[in-house]
């Protein structure tokens, strides 16, 4: 039985025997429509360089998207909410290389070039050797004391904190 149904098949096969479809209908083109504003909260409006910061934060984002795609998205949603109170830092197209000085009133100001940096120069680090001695006093009594001096054995440093915790040091 089994080989009479496949004779069967292998001749309807071999008369060429050719089944025409009709032709799939076109598909409909779609019309775009204007994307909506994307809402923002209230508080992006009176803060946009804070709104942009948090929504384009690592821990906000994800790894999917990259920090120039979400700066583009955040500031295209700015632009279209806050319209001309959008600040110029926040305007599309504005490179990084193109910032301003802090200018009289104006609330989102960019500071131009690394931020300086004052302050006295770190010190350099040096191994003591310490020794803690009980000490008399002249009213009677002991105190302890510590005596510090650099582990290469050069001479110590007398600048540094000292604080007398108490009693006469003579």
């Amino acid at each position: 039985m089994l080989a009479l149904v496949a004779a069967v098949i292998l001749q309807q096969a071999a008369a060429g025997q050719v089944v025409w479809q009709a032709p799939a209908p076109p598909e409909p083109v779609a019309v775009e429509t204007p994307a909506a504003v994307p809402a923002i909260p209230d508080w992006a409006r009176s803060d946009p360089y804070g709104y942009e910061r948090s929504e384009c934060s690592p821990l906000v984002r994800g790894a999917d998207e990259s920090m120039e795609t979400c700066q583009a998205r955040v500031r295209s949603a700015l632009a279209a909410n806050l319209g001309d109170a959008l600040p110029v830092g926040l305007a599309a197209g504005v490179a990084a290389d193109n910032c301003r000085q802090e200018a009289a009133g104006d609330r989102y100001a960019l500071q131009c070039g690394a931020p300086s940096r004052s302050g006295p120069a770190t010190a350099r680090l040096v191994d003591r050797t310490c020794e803690t001695r009980p000490r008399a006093l002249r009213e009677g009594g002991v105190i302890w004391t510590e005596e510090c001096r650099p582990a290469d054995g050069s001479e110590p440093a007398e600048d540094g904190l000292r604080i007398r915790l108490g009693g006469d040091d003579d």
